[in-house]
């Protein structure tokens, strides 16, 4: 592999290392914006500004399928889309259900029907993927948040991440690509090394200029040394 392959090469693991660095600096810093809003609404006793779903179940499939990750925005009493003089039918929530046998998960459907019961708005809801809508109702107070846009397929990474050999990879894949790197750099500066060992060992010093010309080379190269060591 010549100098300029070489090159290439570390050029490429280096601009890897820096997306993928990248990232999970930017992935890093939405958890702990996430984590730290979600402690602070948990500790005040109300709902986070945003919350995240990984779906696992297809009932709202094709609109969100499984293992998309869906964002929502937190639905407060004061919200200008939920106020009683404006149809919400056909808005996708997240809600809790007292009706629908979840193990205390959150549900996303979308509002099938809205009416008013003895001065109570009440929401019947339905996944887009079921035949009928689901059983009982919901108030405004079970509702945890309102669809604001989807990652596709992201859950498959989470879980991927969550187990033994997602978590390995992680330190791993950053680790490999310093490894390679430093190899690089070191293969690179023993031929250099070579080079001014090969030069030294000229006995072609009959002339001046030859002399002068091998100082020359030996100086570039160990400068050309000196900035690889630098990198």
């Amino acid at each position: 592999m010549d100098t300029k392959e070489t090159n290439i090469i570390i050029k490429i693991f280096r601009v890897l290392s820096f997306i993928f660095l990248l990232l999970l600096f930017a992935i890093a810093s939405f958890l702990v914006f996430y984590i730290i809003s979600s402690t602070i609404a948990k500790k005040n006793g109300t709902k986070p500004p945003i919350s995240l779903y990984t779906i696992a179940s297809p009932s709202m499939e094709p609109t969100i399928m499984v293992y998309d990750v869906i964002v929502d925005v937190n639905v407060k009493s004061d919200d200008e889309l939920f106020a009683p003089s404006n149809n919400q039918e056909g808005t996708i929530i997240t809600f809790y259900s007292d009706s629908i046998d979840t193990g205390g998960y959150t549900v996303t459907h979308r509002i099938f029907k809205k009416y008013d019961y003895q001065g109570t708005i009440y929401y019947e809801t339905k996944g887009d993927n079921n035949a009928t809508q689901d059983a009982g109702r919901i108030k405004l107070s079970n509702i945890v948040g309102r669809y604001l846009f989807k990652i596709p397929q992201l859950g498959k990474l989470q879980v991927f991440l969550s187990s033994k050999l997602g978590w390995i990879l992680i330190i791993l894949c950053p680790a490999i690509l310093i490894i390679v790197t430093d190899i690089f750099k070191i293969n690179k500066a023993k031929k250099i090394k070579e080079d001014i060992s090969n030069i030294k060992d000229t006995n072609d010093t009959s002339k001046d200029v030859n002399e002068v010309e091998r100082d020359k080379k030996i100086r570039a190269l160990i400068e050309k040394a000196n900035k690889i060591n630098k990198k």
